[in-house]
């Protein structure tokens, strides 16, 4: 098949960004024709031979204005193309197929009203042009004739209960993890190495936080529940990774909740395999997740997880040793238990175990396998 996959970004930096590169790149392997439409594209895959890469024009002082000149551009580029499927991984159609990886765009706009701090606020919700664009392209994707992908059953259930009969067209095909990159043996490989340069200790209990939205992901969650598990587990030590334009009030709240040298903050990292490769659990109380990447590539390293029902990349996994799951609330005590329960120093060999095997039901080339089926199907009319 020829196809073409458009995104405002393409690497592996982010969550979308590993699950395109992953498609991309195992569907050419597979003998497709892959051309790539992005705004902009890592210099380390400029010359790839896998997939032909165009550039889209994405510019503009103001968000909303950078997301209208994406959707422009890609939809009078692509149609100079002739392609067996398009696949949208984003706000830049829909044509054949549009895979809304950040779930109901609508579920979460009210979610961020509700929790607004006045009605200041709340206006200013309301008046944003950025929110009202997505929100725009949500219900034309919705409309159109296009097939509609979401990652998870949470996120196909957030659209039939906003936009009913129009949302019958949606699919669920979870994301997947590289196996082979995301391992137990990097703890092996990397644990003395990493931990040194981290300055964390061999004998420390690693926390670890990976997101790159604080709030929608919980870290203020997770900062009160580190004051009550500090109290209990012995050098309690938590590191933040992923970048958030208010990373200092975090700081000062980590401070005012006693965990003054107990929190440090990574920033980006280009390797979150060697990051889990040292840690104890990871911790996402997030507000609203469709599909947490991070959830399967930790497992897939023998680490633990505590996270919310609202998880999506959680549905399906048993609860058990390896992964806990709590309501998402911002009431700390079934947080506090669920991690005071996860790192019980009697079985930490038991949970990295389990870990992995949750992780190995959802492997990369079955995620692949699932697109490909669909794609062939979608070729066949």
């Amino acid at each position: 098949m020829k196809l073409a996959f458009i995104h405002k970004a393409y690497g592996v930096f982010g969550g979308t960004e590993r699950v395109l590169e992953s498609l991309t790149r195992q569907l050419a392997e597979r003998g497709h024709e892959i051309d790539v439409y992005a705004g902009w594209v890592d210099p380390r895959f400029g010359r790839s031979r896998f997939a032909r890469f165009k550039k889209l024009w994405v510019v503009g002082p103001f968000p909303v204005l950078r997301s209208l000149a994406l959707f422009l551009s890609s939809t009078l580029r692509v149609r100079r193309g002739r392609y067996d499927v398009v696949v949208h991984f984003g706000r830049t159609g829909p044509l054949d197929v549009y895979r809304c990886g950040g779930g109901c765009h609508r579920v979460w706009f009210e979610l961020l009203l509700a929790s607004a701090g006045g009605w200041f606020s709340r206006l200013w919700l309301r008046m944003s042009l950025q929110h009202r664009f997505v929100l725009w392209h949500e219900r034309r994707a919705l409309s159109s004739g296009g097939l509609i992908v979401a990652p998870s059953e949470q996120a196909r259930r957030d659209l039939v209960a906003v936009y009913g009969e129009a949302a019958e067209r949606v699919r669920v095909l979870p994301n997947g993890v590289d196996l082979n990159r995301f391992h137990p043996k990097l703890r092996t490989l990397f644990f003395e190495e990493q931990r040194q340069q981290l300055h964390i200790l061999p004998e420390e209990t690693l926390v670890v936080f990976v997101a790159s939205d604080f709030w929608r992901k919980g870290l203020d969650r997770l900062l009160v529940a580190m004051e009550y598990v500090a109290q209990e587990v012995r050098d309690l030590r938590l590191l933040v990774v992923g970048e958030d334009r208010r990373r200092d009030s975090y700081d000062r709240m980590a401070e005012s909740h006693g965990l003054r040298g107990k929190v440090g903050f990574a920033g980006e990292v280009d390797s979150p395999e060697r990051i889990y490769a040292v840690a104890d659990l990871l911790v996402l109380p997030t507000r609203y997740d469709p599909f947490a990447n991070v959830t399967i590539e930790a497992l897939a390293c023998g680490l633990p997880v505590v996270t919310t029902r609202c998880n999506g990349a959680a549905e399906g996994l048993a609860e058990g040793d390896a992964l806990a799951l709590v309501d998402s609330t911002d009431s700390p005590e079934q947080l506090v238990a669920a991690m005071g329960r996860m790192l019980e120093g009697t079985s930490q060999a038991r949970r990295r175990e389990a870990a992995r095997e949750l992780a190995e039901s959802l492997s990369e080339e079955s995620a692949v396998d699932r697109w490909e089926r669909l794609l062939a199907r979608i070729e066949e009319g």
